[in-house]
Parts: C-alpha cells; structure tokens; sequence
C-alpha cells in the first residue's frame, strides 16, 4: 500500500496512476471500429443501424448508474486513507450487492424497458425489429456492467488503476474475438454481436473479482462478509446520497450535451460534418484528462481519510499541476497536426474547409476544461455530491441561456463559445467552494 506521507504525493505518483486510465479509455473506441467494421460488411446497413440503436439504447440505461463506479472510488479511498481496511473491503461487496440487485431487476423489467428506449430512437421497421434483438441479448451484460463499474472504481480508488486497464484490455480484446468467431466465423449478425459483448462483459466481470479478492486478502487476511457492517445504516446512507446527487448531475450533463448537438445540427450539414470532426479530435483529449481526475480523485480520498490537510493540498496541487502540463502539452500538439488531423476525417474539401474555420476552438479545448475535469475528481474523492450537483444546476442553467444566443447571433462560432462557456463553468462553479470543501472534510 503507497505511505500517505505528504512527501509521497509526486508528479510519478500521479501519472502512475492516471496513464493506465488513459490506456484503458483509449481500448474503447478501438473496440467499437472493430465491431463497426465487422458488422458493417454484412451487405446491408440495417444490421449496422440496429446495431447502433441498441448499443446506444443500453449505453443510455447503463450510465444512468455510473454513481457505482465514483462512489466505490471515494468511499474505498477515503476508508484506505483511515486505515480502515475492513471498511475498504466493505465498500467493495456494498457496491457489487448493489449493482447485482439493479443489474436483476433491468433484466426483469426488459420488456417494458425496451419499449420506452425503442420509443426514444427512431429507425427503419427492420433496424428496430432487430434492435430489439440486439437489448434483448445484451441487457442480460447488466449485472455484470454495472459490477464492473463499482470494480473499476474501487480499483481506481487504490490507486491500482493497472487493473481497471487489464479489465478493460480483457473485455475488449476478447468481445473482438467473438465477434469475429460468431459474425463471420458462425454466419451470425445482430445476435452475434450482442452474445459477444454478453460474454465479454462476464470474462471482464471475472478477471475483476479474481484481482479483487487478492487485493481483499492483502488488506484484510481473513475477511468474511459481516451483515451488521454491511447494512450499517450510516455507510449505505453516505452511499446513496451520493449516488444521488452524482445522477442528478449525470442528467444535466447528458442534457447539455444533447443540447450542444442540437445547436450544432442547425448550422446545416458542412458545418454539422465538421464539428463531427471537431468534437472526436476534443474526445480524444478527455481520455488524458480524465486519467488525471481519477488520480486526483483517489489521492484526495485519502487525504480526507487520513484527515491530513497538508496531505490534501499536496494532492490537489500536484495532480492539478501535472493535469495543466498535460493539458498544454495536448492542446500544443493538436494546433501542430491541424492539417493532418483534419485531412485524415475527411476528404471532401469544403468539410476540411469549414472544420479549419473552427479548429482553434477545439484546439485550445483541454486548457479550457482541464479544471472541471480536476474538481470533478477533487469533489468526488471528498464525497462532496451535493456540491457537484449543485455546481451543474447552475452551469447548465447559464450555458442553456448562453448558447442559444451565441448560436443565433454567431452561428458556429458561438456554438462552440458556449462549450467553452460551459467547461468553465463546470471548473469555477467548484473551485469556488474548495476552501468550504477543505473546512468540511478535514475543520477549522
């Protein structure tokens, strides 16, 4: 276990835990052009339509309960920071029996949920006929989904980020290879497609709980499941109230965000196609981002933990320090490769055309969000849900009023300002309620 000696919080501690985030973000989009690409040479495109409306339809239902995933992260962290191991370890089998439970009942109530998300998209009779399929196979991945994030989470939260990206390595690595086997190997489509993900979501869910119970016995020789620890009132409270202010935050998130694609779409299809370019080039830069937020996140979880102030000061700066760095060095690199970048999306000349007309705005994108990434992982390693929600009430609330009239009166170049708008919001909204967040976690 790394010492919680002030000392001990530096820039290698940081990046060794925020590089394997980066690794393991970055095997996620590999995983989707691979299915992409198998599923898309079937000779037809309805099988790639409903591919991507069940694969979106799911996505929309799993990441309602990402709350797993941050509140094992925080509540591990700071029960490690306290040297509570019998804590850490409960934190864990908390989570999992939760996620377990929400994972059983999707699948039980999967009729009448995969009406109401096949009313939220729209495709062809045959793209949704085999949609249905697809959520049919796939909801099953649920408990194992919603396992995997409370397990990444509590990895991450002991700053043993490796395996959150040995999970991530094995489910998408091995849910490649059956696709491959079921698609083309067994003349399967849809269903090929989703029974590989099943499986995969379960091997990962494996591999997980194998490293889990290593790490369990390490803290805690001995250990058995402890139903008064369990169900003590005060931890399952301190969990769903954070759970609960983390999805309220996830809805506004997810609602502005679709608003940014709303505004986006009426510039007419040049400029659509180009901020579609845009927007993957900013993706690309969140996965560093985020590496460094998870790192701030399980640090500062300890530090409250240990209840050591200069322990928690150290790990905010020096994680937001090296995140800063990270951030120039992203922002530096992209203005260098504007033409390659752009060359390589698309070859039709007025699309390149419109996205050079915009591209400084992404370009200089991490600068601008790199400090909402950071308090986003600095407020949920203190457990602070309420601060975060409140924060995204009033970011989403300005940059709804902001962006509708920057987007009117600026077209394209407002959209974008509103982004920017947006971001900063996120960051100051929190970074002005540091020193309270200091005072509540650790006092006077």
């Amino acid at each position: 276990m790394p010492p919680t000696d002030p000392k001990a919080v530096t820039y290698r501690r940081v990046a060794a835990i925020a590089l394997p985030v980066v690794l393991s973000n970055a095997t996620v989009p590999l995983q989707g052009a691979v299915d992409t690409a198998i599923i898309g040479n079937l000779g037809s495109a309805v099988f790639l339509a409903a591919v991507t409306l069940g694969a979106a339809a799911i996505q929309l239902i799993l990441q309602v309960f990402n709350f797993l995933q941050f509140g094992a992260a925080a509540l591990g962290a700071q029960a490690e920071g306290a040297g509570d191991h019998r804590r850490v370890i409960n934190v864990l089998a908390r989570s999992l029996i939760v996620a377990g439970g929400v994972g059983v009942t999707l699948i039980v109530l999967q009729w009448p949920i995969t009406w109401a998300l096949m009313s939220v998209f729209e495709g062809s009779d045959r793209a949704e006929e085999l949609a249905a399929v697809y959520i049919a196979i796939r909801i099953w991945t649920a408990p194992a989904e919603l396992a995997n994030f409370a397990l990444m989470g509590w990895f991450a939260g002991q700053e043993q980020t490796r395996r959150l990206f040995e999970m991530q390595l094995v489910v998408s690595l091995s849910n490649i290879v059956l696709n491959l086997i079921f698609v083309l190997g067994l003349g399967m489509d849809v269903d090929g497609v989703a029974l590989g993900t099943l499986i995969a979501a379960y091997l990962g869910l494996a591999y997980g709980l194998w490293h889990a119970r290593a790490r369990m016995q390490a803290l805690f020789p001995g250990w058995r499941m402890e139903r008064a620890r369990l169900l003590n009132a005060e931890e399952i409270g301190k969990m769903f109230r954070l759970s609960r202010d983390i999805f309220i935050r996830t809805i506004l998130l997810a609602g502005a965000l679709t608003w940014m694609t709303r505004l986006g779409s009426q510039q007419g299809d040049i400029v659509l196609a180009a901020n579609g370019i845009l927007y993957q080039i900013f993706h690309v830069t969140t996965y560093g981002l985020d590496g460094f937020a998870i790192a701030s996140e399980a640090l500062v979880g300890k530090a409250i933990g240990a209840q050591n102030r200069e322990l928690l000061r150290q790990s905010v700066r020096v994680s937001c320090v090296a995140a800063a760095v990270l951030a120039l060095s992203m922002a530096a690199l992209i203005l260098v490769l504007e033409t390659p970048l752009i060359a390589l999306f698309t070859n039709v000349y007025e699309v390149r055309a419109a996205a050079h007309s915009f591209y400084i705005w992404t370009a200089l994108l991490p600068l601008v969000g790199v400090l909402a990434f950071q308090m986003d992982g600095i407020f949920v390693g203190a457990t602070e849900g309420a601060a975060m929600r409140n924060g995204m009430i009033v970011s989403a609330g300005l940059y709804y009023m902001f962006s509708g009239w920057a987007a009117e009166g600026y077209g394209n170049h407002g959209v974008w300002a509103g982004i920017w708008g947006f971001l900063l919001l996120r960051g100051l909204t929190l970074a002005v309620q540091y020193p309270r967040l200091e005072a509540r976690a650790i006092g006077p």
